[in-house]
């Protein structure tokens, strides 16, 4: 499962309606932030694609994503080295996909509200 549903039924105990906010603000964001990605890496500006994956890692492990923060992690890692590499491009690929799903489930999880 591409989102800890245990962690989200807990969030949703704890915070109630407040949860709701929280799970659009990843899904208003999220779209942006792999663009800012994307846009670094074509510009070859690791320090973007540093910034920019750090903080997807940083929502996505907030709303209880499995896959995805280590994902970012990943590139966000691979960009410290200060050079952007032709690796970059299927990490980004893994992270939209991943982010897809992730969207999707919480959607779904919207529902219950």
């Amino acid at each position: 499962m591409c989102v800890d549903q245990d962690n989200l039924n807990m969030l949703k105990e704890i915070i109630g309606d407040d949860l709701k906010e929280v799970l659009d603000a990843f899904l208003s964001t999220s779209p942006s932030l792999l663009e800012q990605i994307e846009r670094s890496i074509a510009s070859e500006d690791a320090a973007g694609v540093q910034l920019h994956s750090h903080t997807l890692k940083g929502s996505s492990a907030n709303i209880g994503a499995t896959e995805l923060p280590n994902l970012c992690l990943e590139l966000e890692t691979a960009a410290k080295a200060g050079v952007v590499t032709p690796e970059f491009s299927p990490m980004l690929a893994n992270i939209k996909a991943e982010t897809m799903n992730v969207t999707a489930a919480l959607k779904d999880f919207l529902k219950t509200f």
